[in-house]
């Protein structure tokens, strides 16, 4: 049995509250577009705020960082607070160090302080 090709898309969560996306294991050319769709429709939705979470993604190639970036973007755009849970280290977390993404995105190390984050940032 060969490997799959298609790494698999994000695990969607949805509250009143937040959105989150939890990224699968790998994130590269085969699944980046896909999981990129999923964070637009949760945005599209109305989600009052996004999370992205790559705690459990051990490889993300610049298509991971691009789903991130356009995730940003689209954000912005509707005028929702998103932040990303990177883990504090490991190959996912060099890459996003060496593409400057802590300058574009709010990163937090655990999805609990994105939360926290959020609500305390959130309209009363």
């Amino acid at each position: 049995m060969g490997r799959s090709m298609n790494l698999g898309v994000a695990r969607v969560e949805s509250t009143r509250t937040c959105g989150t996306l939890t990224f699968p294991a790998e994130v590269d050319l085969s699944n980046g577009e896909a999981i990129l769709r999923q964070a637009e429709r949760l945005l599209d939705s109305g989600t009052p705020a996004l999370i992205l979470d790559l705690t459990r993604c051990t490889f993300c190639d610049s298509n991971g960082l691009n789903v991130i970036t356009r995730s940003q973007m689209r954000a912005t755009e509707l005028g929702v607070p998103m932040w990303v849970v990177l883990p504090p280290r490991g190959i996912v977390r060099r890459v996003s160090d060496v593409a400057g993404l802590q300058r574009r995105v709010a990163i937090a190390p655990d999805v609990e302080t994105a939360r926290e984050a959020l609500a305390s940032t959130a309209p009363h």
